[in-house]
């Protein structure tokens, strides 16, 4: 099972570590935080899709404007950041959002923090006196509870999924950039005993190298096989260009080297979407005919959306139309390829699955591909697009706005064929590596039919 943490590890920290050289302690004046705060606005007005009508509601309004009257001395981008983020947690898009203007000095944690059923928990740690599976109590006195409603605000989704656990993690393991700490003292609770310790923040640069150092630093895919059963883990599909080619080669050698499984169980849980080529290019291996799934677009009709969210999907911008919705069928073609997978297929799945992965998993039970098992997805595969990219000038960060709403007749919610409850308990297991009580629930359940 380290292999799972392996991989969990690095989805997370991805997130996190970006390639940036931006230098935060520069000040921007108050005229051109309010130019590109505008902007946002203008994009949430004239290209959002928004699909259930909270641009135009009071509270947006209410939010807007207490924003307004903040950006009124000066700041750097990161606390540009945190002034505007209650507008995307309030839209509870997570297609809709802005980007953390993040560099490789900052300051995190040499442990990664989680949070799971509204407790913090480590997972991971490169420091000897906290193990993992510590229960975080306090840090620097303040309670997980408080620590978690404050890292809230800054999260694009409101559910409680492990996609909300996620981007709330997230946040908190950057505790000593958020509250410009170089230390801070934790207090845990392992194995029944309560203790505190004293522990320096690391940079985000030399995490990863201690990351690297450590060999933990895994692709978001791999493959294992216990007998007759192939587990296929995938914590993404957000693959394009030379990553894109690689996870095809991946596929490839797994199912041409693996023709003798019967039963293949893909394991989804905390993936949270990424692009459709790569959902088409697994189906592709699990079907022996051309599929055509219809999937029905909503598109609005704006300047912004020109380049990326109309076009996409086959539609012009028709600027004496502006502003108007557009109506369009945009189906997937899943072409079978080489090596086919000819067994049973299992998809395993969580509660937060999100973006491209619901409609991997909606296809796979609607067409017969394959059960699906784990807990009640709450997000729906009918969903925004993805954000069409924006830059903000003056803060010198993007802004992901989606154009988009993407729909499958039939496919509103995903009902699991075996519904599997993660305990608190077997969470921390599969989080840490120690174990996957789950999946081997899964391969029972696969031997006794």
């Amino acid at each position: 099972m380290r292999k799972a943490m392996k991989l969990l590890t690095i989805l997370f920290f991805t997130s996190v570590i970006f390639a940036s050289s931006i230098i935060f302690a520069v000040k921007i004046t108050p005229d051109r935080l309010q130019r590109d705060f505008e902007f946002i606005i203008t994009l949430l007005k004239e290209a959002y899709i928004d699909p259930y009508g909270l641009v135009e509601s009071q509270e947006f309004s209410k939010i807007v404007d207490s924003i307004r009257k903040k950006l009124d001395k000066p700041m750097d981008s990161f606390e540009f950041f945190k002034a505007v983020s209650p507008i995307f947690h309030y839209l509870n898009d997570y297609h809709c959002s802005i980007e953390l203007p993040i560099s490789n000095d900052f300051q995190i944690f040499p442990i990664n923090l989680y949070v799971v059923d509204n407790n913090i928990y480590v997972v991971f740690s490169l420091v000897d006196d906290i193990p993992v599976k510590s229960k975080v109590l306090t840090i620097d006195e303040i309670s997980s509870g408080q620590i978690i409603e404050e890292f809230e605000q800054y999260t694009n989704t409101r559910e409680n999924t492990s996609l909300k656990e996620y981007e709330i993690s997230r946040y908190i393991n950057l505790i000593p950039t958020f509250w410009n700490k170089r230390s801070v003292e934790i207090e845990f609770e392992y194995n029944g005993f309560i203790k505190r310790e004293r522990i320096n923040a690391v940079t985000i640069r030399e995490y990863r190298e201690k990351i690297q150092e450590s060999k933990k630093s895994k692709l978001p895919y791999e493959f294992e096989r216990k007998g007759s059963i192939g587990i296929l883990r995938i914590g993404s599909f957000k693959f394009k260009g030379t990553l894109f080619t690689d996870f095809k080669e991946f596929l490839n050698k797994v199912f041409e080297e693996n023709k003798d499984i019967t039963n293949l169980i893909i394991d989804v849980r905390r993936n949270f979407g990424g692009y459709p080529q790569s959902v088409i290019e697994v189906l592709g291996h699990l079907v022996n005919r051309k599929l055509s799934v219809e999937r029905k677009v909503k598109a609005k009709n704006s300047k912004y959306n020109a380049q990326e969210a109309l076009a996409g999907v086959g539609v012009h911008y028709d600027k004496n139309t502006e502003g108007e919705i557009i109506e369009a069928i945009s189906p997937w073609v899943i072409t079978p390829r080489e090596p086919i997978f000819k067994g049973k297929v299992w998809v395993l799945v969580d509660n937060g699955i999100a973006s491209a992965a619901t409609p991997f998993v909606s296809i796979v039970q609607k067409y017969g591909i394959g059960k699906i098992i784990g807990e009640k997805p709450i997000y729906s595969p009918n969903h925004t697009g993805s954000g069409t990219e924006h830059y903000l000038p003056n803060i010198k960060t993007y802004v992901y706005i989606p154009g988009l709403y993407v729909s499958y007749p039939q496919s509103d919610k995903i009902i699991p064929d075996y519904e599997l409850i993660m305990t608190t308990e077997e969470k921390l297991e599969w989080l840490t590596g120690s174990s996957d009580p789950v999946l081997e629930k899964v391969i029972e359940i696969i031997e006794n039919n």
